[in-house]
């Protein structure tokens, strides 16, 4: 246990590293670009995104998953998987090329139709890393993938500010995607000593595919359903509310889905080792839980408490009519790692059945929930999300509380302390700010720093384990340094 908790803390260090600095860049890159471009420009990416989502996730097929969480891989499995996505990829992208003007159509955006035949050559340099990124993550290097992740974003982010300044408009973030997609392609090649060979299994495709289809059904409906509301709110409202949306959206997800997706990556293939062991599966996820929760929270919390000033300093108030649908969906945020754990804890124990019936249960309330809200504008529709987000935490700890005993009750005990802390540090930093005088900046530095005071005072007053954890480990680390 002392070597996997080892593995899995290593695994989520430098997963949240790469985070920190692929994110890092990635936002300071997104304030140049958001200064620079118009919320149209975002509308129209907004608009062909679900397309090409929708795309890499008929590429990937659940294969990589797949081949993350078998306990052996055989040189024929990986030569097999590479082989298919290749296919998959030329096949995607000549639907995506004659697709494109039906799109555009659509969206009554006549410039959409040459954005997605070019941003389609995407779909080959993904397909291409699929098996290269499986291999690294089986093998917990974790270290690769931060430097291609990182530099990815780092020279995708120069060449599209460069784009901006020199006029491209909307092209500046085509460069960014192809280009980021193509350096982080090269580096995670040339990291990784597995090279493909001409080989294909029919028997290891029908192997890995039983457990991905049930992958690719799933996250197809979770991306049309994702994207649904950029492509009801881009069909009825105009491009510059729908680019308003995505950037919230974007915002939102820079934090929620990045982090929560770096620590599964990081945990996932160990916690794969225990798929037979209830017991400790169980005490590893509510471990988990308490910990990203504990993190998550405030960051959400107060980024929709301090929404106006953070929004006003560093994009511009052309983006201050992004802060309401913004600060619902960080509540959705708060959320989320809550669905993202119980849906990996599924994959874990091998039930991908049951990730495609609970996402189709969810999808089929959340969706109900869209097009009810259409009535009341692009703000019901964003309170929508964060209905059905709540409606869903039932089907999604459903079968947790049947494979491992985690049931709805257990996982709320895990989250209650941090996320009501952050939402009591949220109402009373927003409300400071509303009352006084200060300068959007001033009003940034101290509401962040008031935020952080309330909700640590808070999380130690009720005893959240994931500051124990954190305080029990800086003990450690204490206590060694003065005894060695």
């Amino acid at each position: 246990m002392a070597t996997l908790n080892k593995k899995i803390g290593s695994g989520v260090l430098w997963n949240l590293a790469s985070m920190f600095m692929s994110r890092g860049a990635s936002t300071l890159f997104m304030l140049f670009l958001a200064r620079l471009l118009t919320p149209e420009a975002f509308g129209l990416i907004a608009m062909v995104t679900v397309v090409f989502e929708l795309s890499n996730t008929f590429v990937n097929s659940g294969l990589e998953t797949a081949l993350v969480r078998s306990k052996a891989v055989s040189r024929a499995d990986l030569n097999t998987v590479f082989l298919s996505n290749l296919v998959l990829s030329g096949v995607v992208y000549i639907a995506l090329f004659l697709a494109a003007p039906i799109v555009a159509d659509f969206y009554e955006q006549t410039e959409l139709a040459a954005l997605i035949q070019v941003m389609g050559l995407v779909v080959f340099i993904n397909a291409s890393t699929v098996v290269q990124t499986a291999v690294l993550t089986r093998n917990m290097n974790f270290r690769a993938q931060m430097k291609a992740n990182t530099l990815g974003v780092v020279a995708s982010g120069v060449l599209a500010v460069a784009a901006a300044f020199a006029g491209w408009g909307v092209w500046s973030l085509v460069v960014q995607m192809l280009s980021s997609a193509f350096v982080s392609a090269i580096i995670l090649w040339l990291t990784s000593s597995w090279r493909p060979r001409w080989q294909f299994s029919t028997e290891s495709f029908t192997r890995l595919f039983r457990f991905g289809r049930n992958l690719l059904i799933e996250r197809s409906l979770e991306v049309l359903f994702q994207n649904s509301y950029v492509m009801v709110i881009g069909r009825l409202f105009s491009t510059e509310i729908t680019g308003l949306y995505f950037f919230a959206r974007k915002v939102s997800n820079l934090i929620a889905q990045q982090l929560t997706g770096a620590v599964q990556r990081a945990t996932f293939p160990a916690l794969a080792t225990l798929q037979d062991d209830n017991v400790a599966l169980l005490h590893k996820y509510r471990q988990i839980m308490q910990l990203i929760m504990f993190i998550i929270a405030p960051i959400m919390g107060l980024l929709a408490g301090l929404a106006h000033p953070l929004i006003n300093v560093l994009f511009g108030e052309k983006w201050l009519g992004a802060i309401p649908y913004l600060q619902v969906l960080c509540m959705i945020g708060m959320l989320y790692p809550i669905h993202a754990l119980n849906i990996s804890l599924l994959n874990v124990k091998g039930r991908s059945d049951l990730v495609l019936k609970v996402g189709l249960l969810k999808k089929s309330v959340n969706l109900t929930l869209l097009f009810l809200a259409i009535p009341y504008g692009v703000f019901g529709i964003v309170l929508s999300q964060l209905i059905g987000s709540v409606l869903a935490l039932i089907p999604n700890t459903y079968f947790s509380a049947r494979l491992v005993n985690y049931n709805l009750l257990t996982q709320l005990t895990d989250a209650i302390i941090p996320v009501m802390s952050a939402l009591l540090a949220a109402l009373l930093v927003g409300y400071l700010y509303s009352v006084s005088h200060l300068s959007a900046f001033w009003g940034l530095m101290c509401g962040s720093l008031l935020g952080g005071s309330v909700y640590i005072l808070a999380t130690f007053l009720f005893k959240a384990e994931g500051l124990k954890f954190f305080l029990n480990k800086f003990k450690e680390k204490f206590l060694m340094r003065r005894y060695i």
